[in-house]
């Protein structure tokens, strides 16, 4: 088959307005779930950052530049994280 009748063919058979509804109707419960994942995921990475960095902060109580470094960027990673999850509650529920 020659690529010019297969646009026949699909011009045939598919019509926009369809082709229009079926996106109305498949995107938005494709997206949703999709960004619930992503932000949990995200959520997820700067759990594991902030635990790691609070790690770093424990491991190094004799030196107090690094033990301070530490716990405010795992402060600062744990906040992301809370705020991520709490987006991604917020997408479920709408």
């Amino acid at each position: 088959m020659k690529l010019g009748q297969a646009f026949r063919i699909a011009n045939r058979y598919a019509n926009v307005d369809t082709a229009k509804k079926f996106t109305q109707h498949v995107v938005p419960e494709v997206v949703k779930p999709a960004r619930i994942i992503w932000n949990q995921a995200i959520g997820g990475l700067f759990l594991l950052f902030a635990v790691s960095f609070l790690w770093y902060a424990i491991h190094n109580r004799q030196n107090p530049p690094g033990m301070i470094f530490g716990i405010f960027l795992g402060a600062v990673m744990a906040f992301f994280c809370v705020a991520s999850f709490l987006k991604a509650r917020r997408i479920s529920r709408r």
